[in-house]
Formats: C-alpha cells, structure tokens, sequence
C-alpha cells in the first residue's frame, strides 16, 4: 500500500523551504518594490485630488464669469434702453424745437405781411388823398372859374378831404 498519509500532508522540509522562499520574496518585494508602488499610488491619489480640486476650481470661476457676464448683459441693456430713452426725448425736443421756430417764422412773416399792407394803406391813402385834392381843385377852378390863390384853395381841399376820408 501505497503511503497515503505521506501524500495527504506534506513534506516538511519542503513546506519549510516553501515559507523561506515566500518570506524572501516578500522580503525583497517590500523592500524594492512596496515603497514604489506605495509611492505610485501616493501620487496617483495626489493627481486626481489635484484635478478633482482644480476641476471644481474652474467650475467656480465659470459660475463666477457666468454671473458677472449675465450682470454685465442686463447692464448693457438697460443702458441700451436708456440710450435709446434720451435719443427719443432729444428727437421730441428737436422736432417740438423745429415746429417752434417755424411758427415763430410763420408769424413773423404774418406781422411783417401786415405791416406791408398797413404801409401800402396808408400809401394808397396818401395817394388816394393827393389824387382827390387835385381833382377837387381842377373841379374848384372850373367852377368859380377865376384864378385864386392855388397854395389856398389846395389848403382849403385838402383840410376837407382829411374831414371826408378821416
């Protein structure tokens, strides 16, 4: 028969020699390799901290610009506004300022319309009373027909035409 219990437990010198063996690996994989893997891990760690920080730094000074950019959009517009506010009240003043002057042209051009037929009245009444006076005395004269004193009897017609006409 076979030995059965030697194959069910293992050699002892062997299992020794097995442990020292895995003890030096792992002796030698502490030493060289732990520390740079510990290190590796380390600054993979740092290095994704580092972005997630930096990420969630950006994503603050974007919500930041996002805001100063909207305020300074309402800013725009409401100065766009009162912009185009005073444009409108500078054209009201400038129309109301043109409709002013032409009608204190107009008016001016009516008084001085008047004052023109005003001077041709009194022009025409001028000559209108000139034109009397020298038919009345051509008249005067046939009638009494005698010479009298002319600058008399023009003195006489013209205090008379100025009774009639006034």
């Amino acid at each position: 028969m076979p030995d059965i219990a030697g194959k069910l437990f293992p050699n002892v010198t062997t299992l020794i020699v097995q442990l020292l063996s895995t003890g030096v690996l792992l002796i030698i994989f502490k030493k060289f390799l732990w520390v740079p893997v510990q290190n590796y891990f380390a600054k993979r760690a740092d290095y994704i901290e580092s972005t997630i920080n930096d990420a969630k730094e950006m994503n603050e000074k974007a919500s930041k610009h996002l805001t100063e950019a909207e305020k300074q959009a309402r800013d725009a517009a409401m100065q766009y506004r009162s912009i185009l506010d005073q444009a409108k009240e500078d054209g009201q003043r400038a129309k109301q300022q043109i409709v002013d002057e032409a009608q204190k042209e107009a008016q001016n051009k009516i008084e001085q319309a008047r004052r023109e037929i005003e001077s041709e009245k009194l022009q025409a009444r001028q000559d209108m009373k000139e034109e009397i006076v020298d038919v009345a005395l051509e008249v005067a004269t046939k009638v009494m027909n005698k010479e009298m004193n002319e600058s008399i009897n023009k003195e006489l017609v013209e205090n008379f035409v100025d009774e009639v006409v006034n």
